[in-house]
């Protein structure tokens, strides 16, 4: 049996909750899922290419199929570094929604306070498997630590992680993946590092760059013509807008938003518009979500620097071919803007 023992911090507001809603908790089964993830997400492991995929995750972290499943050789615990309780939280209040960390927390609006889970854990893997595969699982540790996150919108810059320094790079780590160089691009948002108290604004900016269509007056000084801003995504953004509220102007053409995750809901003017995984026309509702691709992820490295990460999922990106539906009606769904934004002249490559 192996067992490994890391060090994270919580760098940014973590909305983690177990069963009691009113408290944040860091789980095991939360962190297990997310390691699932991005094992999945990376192709598994080098070692284990004689394996399917879906065989090397059922050994590693069990699996429910057939009558009896099986489980997994991967046990994940989880302590409270401090010696507090892993339900130890302290109150978030919710940021102006005009400011650039409300702008990624837009839907806890009508909540004013949230519960913030604890600054730092331990996690532990316990492995009863060959013991040639400890490096493996070291190198899941640390793309956990570099790349993943945990709670609620945690793939817009909330509960980010950093890992203590270990003896493997995150660069090292993702080698020992069959399909890390295909399935994610890493990208950094202006200077390679920056201060701590800038990494949320610059990832907010950046998105809201790229998602809003700009029709409202430029309200910044030296607009004395009030012109509406036409930011990176305007032509995007400006299609998705008045495909949602039937404008003729754009016919049947295809809708950009869906691809940056569903579902999406419009209102304005006494009306709503709700964009949709897929339709059940006997229920007249609509069913799924999809998870954006767009992972935004302040990062703290072992030597303390900080950089404003963008991570582009390929391996999750939204479907060739697949419809949205728009209050029921099938929609084409357009990549564009997913691959123009990979292709911001200010975003840089990581690591």
């Amino acid at each position: 049996m192996i067992r490994q023992s890391y060090q994270f911090d919580v760098i940014t507001p973590c909305f983690c909750a177990g069963a009691d809603h009113d408290k944040a908790e860091i789980r095991a089964a939360s962190i297990r899922g997310q390691l699932r993830w991005w094992f999945r997400v990376l192709g598994g492991f080098k070692s284990l290419n004689h394996m399917s995929l879906r065989d090397q995750e059922s050994m590693i972290f069990g699996s429910a199929a057939g009558d009896m499943g099986a489980a997994g050789l991967l046990t994940v615990r989880v302590f409270s570094k401090s010696g507090r309780a892993l339900d130890a939280s302290v109150s978030h209040a919710a940021p102006g929604m005009q400011s650039p960390e409300g702008y990624l927390l837009f839907p806890l609006r009508n909540n004013p306070r949230h519960r913030s889970a604890l600054a730092a854990f331990q996690l532990d893997f316990i492995w009863r498997g060959n013991s040639r595969m400890d490096d493996d699982l070291r190198s899941l540790a640390v793309v956990f630590g570099n790349l993943g996150a945990l709670g609620f919108r945690s793939r817009r810059a909330m509960g980010s992680l950093a890992v203590a320094s270990t003896s493997m790079s995150l660069s090292q780590a993702l080698g020992r993946f069959s399909e890390a160089s295909t399935s994610v691009r890493i990208y950094c948002v202006g200077k390679a590092s920056h201060p701590q108290s800038d990494c949320i604004p610059r990832l907010a900016e950046w998105l809201r760059g790229w998602r809003q269509h700009g029709r409202s007056e430029d309200l910044r000084p030296g607009n004395r013509d009030q012109r509406p801003p036409e930011n990176s995504g305007f032509q995007y953004a400006k299609r998705d807008h008045d495909i949602g509220y039937g404008l003729p102007s754009v016919g049947t053409e295809s809708a950009f938003r869906p691809a940056l995750g569903l579902p999406i809901i419009q209102r304005a003017g006494g009306r709503s518009n709700a964009w949709e995984w897929a339709w059940n026309s006997q229920r007249r509702k609509g069913e799924g979500r999809f998870a954006s691709p767009v992972i935004l992820r302040p990062h703290r490295d072992s030597d303390g620097k900080w950089r404003a990460l963008v991570i582009f999922v390929e391996a999750q990106k939204w479907p060739t071919g697949k419809q949205v539906y728009l209050n029921g009606t099938p929609r084409k769904v357009s990549l564009d803007l997913y691959e123009a934004m990979k292709a911001d002249p200010s975003l840089t490559p990581f690591p």
